[in-house]
């Protein structure tokens, strides 16, 4: 008989806001390219505003509780959402395999040293 993983509720909570915000993101776009065609410049850029913001909201949500551990000196630490997201760009985000990624390529505050960090989700 094979044993359940335990599944958090925090987490399955920060999954379901990410992806309503990731859908909100893409109907927002959408309604932007749709009003440009139509030549209304202004609810254009508001739906793009609307989408950045957006934006802003979901990255820390998504990283939210993370830790990193350095793989030359084994420091964990942790860092900003946006050099996660902006380093290991939108692929580092969804692995087609179904899997979250596992490592993010960062920088180590204690040995200085750029390398494939192991990411430990909270």
């Amino acid at each position: 008989m094979k044993k359940k993983k335990p599944t958090h509720k925090g987490l399955v909570l920060k999954t379901f806001i990410v992806i309503v915000l990731a859908v909100l993101i893409g109907l927002s776009i959408a309604f932007c390219i749709f009003e440009a065609v139509d030549r209304q410049w202004i609810e254009s850029a508001i739906c793009l505003v609307v989408a950045i913001g957006l934006f802003i909201i979901a990255c820390p949500l998504y990283y939210l509780g993370n830790t990193y551990e350095c793989p030359k000196c084994g420091h964990k630490f942790k860092v900003n959402p946006y050099k996660v997201f902006f380093t290991n760009g939108i692929l580092g985000i969804f692995d087609f395999a179904g899997d979250a990624p596992k490592y993010a390529k960062l920088k180590c505050p204690h040995c200085q040293k750029k390398d494939w960090c192991k990411i430990e989700r909270k």
